[in-house]
């Protein structure tokens, strides 16, 4: 068993409208927790081709028109964002944020041709990567008007040789000040078994407990996939502190009230492994004049 802190990262899209397929590509491998060889064109057409329109959302798209016909689809989508800008009782411009899923669904591919670079005009739109485990992920998404990529215990077999054939567990903070820099577990399950039977844990602590019980899931876990079972048969032994991977896309009016919840605790006090990212996270994007 391997244990990690958690952490974030903020991706920032990169120009063009390569770019937004880039972003694409990486919300979609997410999900699999794989490296496709396929480009960000052909990895988002397989993507559109097999209807899962969810990942295209990740891709950001900013528009520039003079034309009204054009602005006001978007103005009626609320999945985008149109900002006029108006001098002297003339509109100068729209400055449309959107996403590529909205545009693939609506057969709007055609409104590339006003694609630009954001402008201070623009309503934002950021990227974050979480590592983080199970049970603070699901915190996350529950806010819903982000864009949501989360790696799949479905499909992650962490028996195979990329993960080194044993599960990672993500530290709660309790278990971060407990464990300090500690990367390798020097206890194993049998050991505690032992212990156990002998009545010896009637002298452990709440941490040796904790050990115990994401050991013995991940021996359960593993030694289901070798009987046989599939990883999606297997998972469901999997402890809460599993380390999970999850990508949000979401305006910047959408990360304030993230960091109202998961930060500040406007509406309550937020899960200490809440926000033990969240908090960071605020501090950069104000850093980053974000907000």
């Amino acid at each position: 068993m391997r244990i990690i802190n958690p952490k974030f990262e903020i991706l920032n899209q990169n120009p063009g409208i390569e770019g937004i397929l880039e972003q694409v590509k990486i919300a979609g491998q997410t999900c699999y927790d794989s490296e496709s060889k396929r480009t960000p064109k052909e990895f988002t057409d397989m993507l559109i081709k097999s209807g899962h329109g969810a990942m295209l959302e990740h891709g950001t798209v900013y528009l520039y028109t003079d034309i009204n016909e054009v602005a006001s689809k978007y103005v009626e989508n609320k999945f985008s964002f149109v900002h006029k800008r108006i001098l002297l009782n003339k509109v100068l411009g729209y400055y449309i944020t959107t996403n590529y899923r909205v545009l693939v669904e609506n057969g709007w591919l055609d409104d590339l041709k006003y694609f630009t670079e954001p402008t201070d005009y623009h309503e934002k739109r950021v990227t974050v990567r979480f590592i983080t485990q199970i049970a603070i992920s699901r915190e996350y998404n529950r806010h819903r008007v982000d864009s949501i990529a989360e790696q799949s215990t479905r499909y992650c077999n962490y028996s195979k040789d990329k993960y080194n054939g044993q599960v990672t567990i993500t530290n709660p903070t309790w278990v971060q000040e407990l464990l300090g820099s500690l990367k390798e577990i020097q206890v194993n399950i049998k050991d505690l078994c032992t212990e156990i039977s002998f009545n010896e844990d009637t002298q452990w602590d709440a941490l040796r407990y904790w050990l115990f019980g994401n050991l013995a899931a991940e021996y359960s876990y593993l030694n289901m996939l070798r009987l046989g079972r599939t990883a999606q048969e297997a998972r469901v032994v999997l402890p809460l502190d599993t380390r999970t991977e999850l990508v949000h896309t979401a305006f910047i009016e959408d990360w304030k009230h993230f960091f109202d919840l998961r930060a500040l605790g406007t509406t309550g006090k937020p899960h200490p492994d809440a926000k033990v990212l969240a908090e960071p996270l605020m501090e950069e994007f104000k850093r980053l004049k974000l907000i």
